[in-house]
């Protein structure tokens, strides 16, 4: 073999994928037929499991010197251009007094605004020093596969010659008009909704934006043209950068090609300042998809991403996903490269993440619904617009309504912008990686909002509770996330549990090669409950275990000790890596 990881794609899945495999010591050739990563910020929310992704890939840190703080996205607001009326605002991204504690006790992480264009080259460059090869302006031509690996023909862009590179997987990570995904000839479900239009431009809007700061500023005036008639400053820097989103006023999916003095005036008239400079520095056209690929997985060619679930950014979930999508694959791959793990194993990423992937996609476009219903109470025409203003100045059973109207439509998009649940509640139950004991009763969370509300549970399949713990009175506090992952399986116990730590230990110590780390919290114990905390959530007895796996998923708990705690381990083991 050339290779035993080839990647299409240096996005956020590609790379993501790149860096964790090499952080478990397999080596990778990620390809993009791009000059280079990305050159416009693109995706730029990204929420606290990204976070903790890029946590265990170590460069967390990094990402946030370069992102702007959760302060800087804290509304989201709506308005008729930047200097004339507010329609109303909302609290965003985990800026919401009420619910601050909510995202705090989530995670270790906070949220942050980093624009793709800065995080590409920290993944790129931190892949690159674990021994990934990533070649650009390298173009995937076709694939092959039998039983012993994968032949991919790519083509050096520059010189025109193509190549054959022989390698034990192929990765397809190449965005929403995946080569691989056509060349697998797998099926696309849904459909292409609408095109829009960004401008990426400088411009000084700092005394419009800072006392309200917000990533997402909507424009929605009606002196707008058809091919803009709703528009967004997104905010890349603040607050002197921007991504300006531009909406048409219909669905038929026309393409538009306004020249850059359209492009200016029509900012000018967003902005309400034609004294603004205002540098654009790109242009592109971009889809509202509403698309699912009907598998991910054909053999040896797995296919993560974009590439698999496609949909607007509403949410900010789009590359948040893929960067989940990568660590999940990423160690499933090393395990089954360094033998320690079956072929059976990687047959579980579509299992786990399908689910994940489609609702995203269902998810992403009720909220560009939620958008369009708002449009439509304040009127984007002149003429109807200036009957919803009076309405909603006017007391009277009918105003009252429509500021009913109004509120309600707002709340609907508060589902967007602070939305905890959809961002967090990743669940794998059900998946042959996952094993739950019979008589283990999962959680009824039939009346928490999935959307908003956080699920906490360590029942096989959901990710590990993320709690606060600490050696000792003189040491620093560590996430229960922090002692889990890195490529590792981990368990928890606590007084009692001896006989769990013993067999981690063991099973680690043998030939196998699988890596077990254990850990007792308690009194006497490894780490302190400090808070209390982990007694509260752990959902087994303090002698009883709860397994988790290299990417935080709970794999398996048993309540209480066991005599043959050894065996047991072992045997659980083995089913969830596919023997």
């Amino acid at each position: 073999m050339d290779i035993p990881v080839l990647i299409i794609g240096t996005g956020p899945s590609g790379a993501t994928a790149a860096l964790h495999l090499g952080r478990l010591g397999v080596k990778s050739i990620v390809v993009s037929r791009h000059r280079g990563t990305a050159n416009t910020p693109r995706a730029h929310i990204f929420n606290q499991r990204a976070m903790e992704v890029l946590r265990d890939a170590g460069i967390e840190a990094e990402c946030y010197r370069e992102a702007s703080s959760m302060e800087h996205m804290a509304h989201s607001s709506f308005l008729d251009k930047l200097t004339g009326q507010e329609y109303g605002r909302l609290w965003a991204w985990g800026n919401k007094p009420q619910q601050k504690g909510e995202y705090e006790a989530a995670s270790p992480c906070s949220m942050s605004d980093l624009p793709q264009s800065h995080l590409e080259p920290i993944l790129v460059d931190e892949a690159k020093k674990l021994g990934a090869q990533v070649r650009f302006y390298t173009e995937f031509v076709s694939v092959t596969q039998d039983e012993s690996g994968v032949s991919t023909i790519l083509r050096d862009r520059e010189t025109e010659r193509s190549y054959t590179i022989r390698s034990e997987y192929l990765l397809g990570c190449d965005g929403a008009r995946s080569a691989v995904v056509s060349a697998l000839g797998i099926p696309i479900t849904g459909r292409q909704i609408n095109t829009a239009f960004n401008v990426h431009i400088q411009a000084d809007l700092t005394k419009y934006i800072a006392h309200r700061p917000g990533s997402l500023n909507w424009i929605l005036n009606p002196e707008a043209p058809d091919w803009s008639a709703v528009g967004n400053f997104r905010m890349v820097r603040p607050w002197h950068e921007w991504v300006v989103s531009m909406h048409p006023a219909s669905k038929n999916g026309k393409r538009h090609t306004p020249s850059e003095g359209d492009i200016i005036k029509r900012l000018h008239q967003m902005i309400g300042d034609t004294g603004i400079p205002i540098k654009v520095l790109s242009t592109f056209e971009w889809t509202i998809n509403d698309q699912v690929a009907d598998y991910w997985q054909r053999d040896r060619i797995l296919c993560i991403g974009d590439a698999v679930h496609r949909h607007p950014p509403i949410n900010g979930l789009g590359s948040n996903t893929c960067l989940s999508d990568a660590f999940n694959i990423a160690w499933k791959l090393a395990y089954v490269i360094r033998g320690i793990a079956r072929p059976a194993l990687l047959e579980t990423l579509g299992v786990e993440r399908k689910p994940v992937g489609d609702s995203i996609v269902r998810r992403a476009n009720a909220g560009m619904e939620a958008h369009r219903t708002l449009w439509s109470i304040i009127g984007l025409a002149p003429e109807d617009r200036q009957r919803a203003l009076v309405m909603l100045s006017e007391d009277s059973p009918a105003g009252r309504r429509k500021r009913r109207d109004w509120t309600n439509a707002l709340e609907a998009i508060d589902a967007e912008v602070q939305a905890l649940g959809i961002q967090m509640n990743q669940c794998y139950v059900g998946s042959p990686g996952i094993i739950a004991e019979a008589g283990d009763s999962s959680p009824d969370f039939n009346t928490l909002d999935p959307i908003k509300q956080l699920k906490v549970s360590t029942y096989p399949g959901y990710h590990l509770p993320h709690v606060w713990l600490s050696k000792n009175s003189q040491s620093m506090r560590e996430s229960t996330l922090d002692l889990a992952g890195h490529g590792r399986f981990a368990l928890f116990t606590g007084v009692g549990g001896d006989c769990w730590i013993s067999a981690a230990k063991a099973l680690t110590a043998s030939a196998w090669g699988v890596e077990v780390v254990g850990y007792k919290v308690g009194f006497g114990g490894d780490y302190m409950d400090c808070y209390r905390e982990w007694a509260q959530v752990r959902g087994v007895n303090e002698d009883g275990v709860v397994l988790v796996r290299p990417d935080h998923f709970i794999a398996w708990r048993h309540p209480c000790r066991s005599d043959h705690a050894e065996a047991q381990l072992r045997c659980v083991l083995e089913k969830i890596l596919g023997f």
